[in-house]
């Protein structure tokens, strides 16, 4: 489950959001949702994908 991982994959945050990966990388460069940089890797941090969903709630 989601709350299992500290840092998500870009394919794993577009699993979650039910989007494509490019439209989470998208985001990424966007600065619309943090992320942690593992050498030239960017993964997401579950408590921001969650932060960032919550914030979408209502718009």
């Amino acid at each position: 489950m989601i709350s299992d991982k500290i840092l998500l994959t870009i394919q794993e945050a577009a699993d979650i959001l039910r989007v494509h990966r490019a439209t989470v990388s998208r985001m990424l460069d966007y600065g619309e949702l943090p992320c942690v940089l593992v050498r030239s890797r960017k993964l997401i941090r579950t408590k921001d994908l969650l932060r960032f969903i919550d914030s979408q709630i209502g718009n």
